[in-house]
């Protein structure tokens, strides 16, 4: 979850740049790491109470946009559902967020490898979630997908391999496989996992 508010932040710090003009070199550098490296930014910003005393420096409208994001985050993910062995279950709302940030921005800047495990014949049928969204049948990843050489998954699979420091939000058709996917990401070594609950049947309705 510390790694989720870190890359919402991320995008707060980028907004501070952007909008306001924050000349503090320490927000510049943090903003510049969270988007071209998850990791360093996680390394840059250790502890939630050293980004709280730089966001605390800023402006009070600032202040006030954090307070909405994180009423934001909080609401969608609240509203979600209890963590299945460790991993956040999320709902539509969350998940239109997070596609958002992929389209608006790139997977390497919002941190996040959307993925959905259905059949290759029921994504046909349905069309995609959003075109961010890559395709990775439940089966593959239990014959062991995630552990495959990064070369021989993009040569498998047409996208590349996931890093163990990007956040994967897996999703299909009710729920039930995205929960299998993520407990089987879970034991190939990832650590920051989304399960969209409501899978195909509700983003379509």
């Amino acid at each position: 979850m510390w790694t989720y508010r870190r890359l919402q932040t991320a995008h707060l710090l980028a907004f501070i740049a952007s909008t306001n003009g924050a000349s503090s070199t320490r927000t510049k550098t943090l903003t510049t790491a969270a988007f071209s490296s998850p990791a360093l930014y996680r390394r840059s910003c250790s502890s939630p109470q050293q980004l709280n005393k730089l966001v605390s420096q800023s402006p009070s409208s600032i202040l006030d946009r954090r307070k909405y994001i994180t009423r934001q985050r909080m609401s969608f993910f609240g509203g979600g559902g209890p963590a299945e062995g460790g991993i956040q279950r999320i709902d539509r709302a969350a998940m239109k967020e997070i596609i958002e940030d992929v389209v608006n921005g790139s997977r390497e800047e919002s941190g996040y490898v959307i993925i959905d495990v259905r059949g290759h014949d029921e994504v046909q049928y349905t069309g995609k979630l959003d075109d961010v969204v890559e395709t990775l049948p439940l089966p593959y990843i239990a014959q062991g997908a995630l552990a495959m050489e990064e070369e021989d998954f993009k040569d498998e699979f047409g996208f590349d391999k996931p890093g163990l420091d990007e956040t994967l939000v897996f999703t299909c058709k009710a729920g039930i496989r995205s929960q299998h996917a993520g407990q089987l990401a879970k034991m190939a070594g990832y650590s920051d996992i989304l399960d969209y609950m409501g899978g195909s049947n509700e983003w379509f309705s």
